[in-house]
């Protein structure tokens, strides 16, 4: 008898430690998901996470080894989730803010003249301004020429914003730095100073 509740005890400490390396590989799903939606599955990490704090130990094998393991386990992937969440967000928010700068090409191409100016003034902002900050940079440092079109610049900022955005924390801010060297602007993690 004692010999098969150990043989339990043993069997759950590996199912357990199993789901601890499935947390580690869910992070990476998500991340993956998040960076590529089209071409990599959905995660599906909110039952996974459901299925974890779901996760009850049998009474009658329980015992204090079991009961630390598992509630490791669950605050693993509760900090895992909240995480999660947090990239969700951002990648939301990028979508949207890249939705926003399409309606604004389309706007400067002459494809998109119904919009309302207020949309207008908020989306021109984030594409325009920037490419202006770049001419005057180019004008500043004597660079009469400009080097790539603003369907290309748009296109390589729109494609680094997305690259910082999942890499960002709370805490940073993108900012628009001018390379000399390159002769362009870019986009570069501000790292705040945190209060603590």
């Amino acid at each position: 008898m004692a010999t098969t509740i150990e043989q339990r005890r043993k069997q759950l400490q590996a199912e357990l430690m199993d789901l601890q390396r499935q947390v580690d590989a869910m992070d990476g799903k998500v991340r993956a998901y998040l960076a590529d939606r089209e071409n990599k599955p959905h995660p599906r990490h909110q039952e996974f996470v459901e299925k974890i704090q779901m996760f009850r130990i049998d009474p009658s094998i329980s015992n204090r080894q079991l009961e630390t393991v598992l509630d490791n386990l669950q605050w693993k992937v509760h900090y895992y989730h909240r995480a999660w969440r947090q990239l969700w967000d951002n990648a939301e928010m990028m979508r949207r803010e890249n939705a926003r700068n399409l309606r604004t090409a389309k706007t400067d191409t002459g494809a998109g003249k119904a919009e309302s100016e207020a949309d207008q003034q908020r989306s021109i902002y984030s594409v325009d301004r920037l490419w202006n900050l770049q001419r005057e940079k180019l004008e500043q440092f004597g660079e009469n020429g400009i080097p790539e079109s603003k369907d290309a610049f748009v296109k390589r900022i729109k494609k680094r914003y997305g690259q910082l955005a999942s890499e960002k924390t709370e805490n940073d801010e993108i900012v628009m730095t001018f390379n000399k060297q390159e002769q362009r602007c870019t986009l570069e993690i501000k790292r705040k100073k945190s209060d603590t």
